[in-house]
């Protein structure tokens, strides 16, 4: 049985999914064994693990964190000159270590959004061309 969703704040439902708990109630988490979505919320039973984010988060994840590890390196460059080799390693190792971070919280923000909009994953807008 799907619950009633009041409607929420969008604010609020994003921040709920960034932090990895239910956009419901904000008690129970969204996300488990890293980036898999709950069957249900613990704490409310919301419904969740038939929403697909698909590659939504992946694509958020590159762009944060592509503007937070770009500008950094070109200003580390810029600034010291560092070698090649253990600058590529530093900043691979940064980029890498984002990603870790942030891939799970976009994922339970997407996540999140959909609920909000009441989407499913697996909507699409056809092909543009009129039917005959």
């Amino acid at each position: 049985m799907e619950h009633s969703r009041p409607s929420l704040p969008l604010p609020m439902v994003l921040w709920r999914g960034f932090t990895g708990r239910c956009p419901h109630c904000g008690q129970g988490r969204v996300l488990f064994a890293y980036l898999r979505v709950m069957p249900h919320c613990l704490s409310c039973g919301e419904k969740l693990g038939h929403i697909r984010a698909d590659d939504g988060p992946a694509y958020f994840t590159l762009f944060a964190v592509a503007h937070v590890v770009v500008p950094g390196a070109l200003w580390v460059e810029q600034a010291w000159s560092p070698p090649l080799a253990p600058f590529v390693a530093a900043t691979m190792a940064a980029a890498l270590m984002l990603i870790g971070i942030l891939l799970p919280a976009f994922k339970g923000a997407t996540v999140a959004l959909m609920w909000r909009l009441r989407l499913k994953g697996d909507e699409h807008q056809g092909d543009g061309l009129p039917s005959d």
